[in-house]
C-alpha cells in the first residue's frame, strides 16, 4: 500500500492497474479511453527515458529524424516530427545552444535555413537511442502484433484523416 500523502495534498497519481471489468455493466473503459490511457503512459515513460539523456520527447524526436533524413529545413522537420513549425522553434534553438544541431543556410535557396546534426548531437542520439525508441515497450504475444499495429494504424487513419493541423 502506497504511503499515506500529508494533510492537505491531493494524490494526483493516476492508477497504476486497469480496472477489472464490472460483469453488470460490461468493460470499465472502452478501447477508447485504454488507447488514450496507454498512449498517455507511453509518452511519460518516454518522457522519463528521454529527460535522462537531457532531452525532451520532441528534442529527441528532432534528433532521431535528423539521423535518419540528413539536414532538413525546419518546416519540414516540424511536419516529420509532427509538431506545428512555432512548437519546434524553441526545441531547435535548445538544441543548437546545446551544440546538438546546427542551422545552415540552404545553397538551392538563401530564404531557408536547413537544420542538420552535428558530431556532438549525434553521439547523443546514439546514447538515447534505446530509451526514445524502444525496445523498452513491451510487444504483444501469441502472433498479436500484427493486429495490434494494424488496429492502432486504422485508429490514426480515421482521425487523421483530412485534418489541416496534422502533417
Amino acid at each position: 500500500m502506497p504511503a499515506p500523502h500529508p494533510p492537505g495534498r491531493i494524490d494526483l497519481t493516476p492508477p497504476r492497474l486497469v480496472a477489472a471489468p464490472d460483469p453488470v455493466d460490461g468493460p470499465a473503459e472502452s478501447l477508447a479511453d485504454l488507447v488514450v490511457r496507454a498512449g498517455a503512459a507511453v509518452l511519460a515513460e518516454r518522457r522519463r527515458r528521454t529527460g535522462g539523456h537531457g532531452l525532451g520527447v520532441t528534442g529527441f524526436a528532432v534528433l532521431d529524424v535528423l539521423e535518419r533524413c540528413g539536414g532538413l529545413a525546419q518546416r519540414e522537420l516540424a511536419a516529420r516530427v509532427r509538431v506545428a513549425p512555432t512548437s519546434l522553434t524553441p526545441v531547435v534553438d535548445a538544441l543548437e545552444t546545446a551544440g546538438l544541431v546546427v542551422r545552415r543556410g540552404d545553397p538551392a535557396d538563401r530564404r531557408v535555413r536547413l537544420v542538420a546534426l552535428t558530431d556532438a548531437g549525434r553521439e547523443r542520439w546514439r546514447a538515447a537511442r534505446p530509451d526514445g525508441r524502444g525496445p523498452w515497450l513491451r510487444e504483444p504475444g501469441d502472433g498479436l502484433d500484427d493486429a495490434v499495429r494494424a488496429y492502432l494504424l486504422a485508429v490514426i487513419a480515421d482521425l487523421e484523416q483530412d485534418r489541416s493541423d496534422v502533417t
